[in-house]
């Protein structure tokens, strides 16, 4: 048989292909863990996407003094600002996504074939004459071995590796935070 008879009916695009599958799982569930998330911060209660009904928004509300100049005498004098800035825009929301994903799959098949059979076998005689003061003798060994040894190694090595980075806040979540900065800086009325 030929080492390459192995590989026959290896299911090789299974074995690459669903590693990534399971990657593309995993990022849907990270966005249901963002969404989810997202709903408990943002909410005081969860949105029925049933009804078109609003819902309560998650705020935080207090008191600010917001200087207002007057563009006309340049003073400026404090005037309070009740807030209520959305719990949402206050805290980092999780937002992971799959960076990266990389299947490595090695599949390593060593044969090697040394046949090891012990076998052995001795025969010895001997054989004596002696007539008329003449004395001989005859006397043999035979020695066979032979040895034969038989081994196979197969071994297999499949690798994942799947990297989760932190992905910076959304576009609209960044201008939310910026509105809510603006708020510190004093607004010029026309006197």
């Amino acid at each position: 048989m030929a080492i390459t008879d192995d590989f026959v009916g290896l299911p090789l695009g299974l074995l690459v292909s669903q590693p990534i599958i399971e990657v593309a799982k995993g990022q849907a569930e990270l966005c249901n863990v963002y969404l989810d998330q997202l709903f408990k911060l943002a909410f005081k209660t969860m949105p029925d996407p049933t009804k078109d009904e609003p819902v309560e928004a998650r705020v935080v509300k207090f008191k600010l003094n917001r200087f207002i100049m007057d563009a006309a005498t340049g003073n400026t004098k404090p005037v309070a600002v009740d807030v209520e800035a959305p719990l949402l825009s206050l805290v980092p929301v999780p937002a992971f996504t799959m960076d990266e994903a990389t299947v490595k799959f090695t599949m390593e098949v060593k044969e090697s074939t040394a046949d090891k059979v012990t076998e052995g076998s001795e025969y010895s005689f001997g054989s004596g004459f002696s007539t008329w003061g003449f004395n001989s003798s005859i006397s043999g060994k035979v020695t066979t071995s032979s040895e034969n040894t038989r081994t196979s190694d197969k071994s297999a090595k499949y690798e994942i590796y799947a990297r989760a980075a932190q992905q910076p806040a959304a576009e609209g979540m960044a201008k939310l935070t910026s509105l809510f900065a603006s708020v510190i800086e004093p607004i010029t009325t026309g006197g």
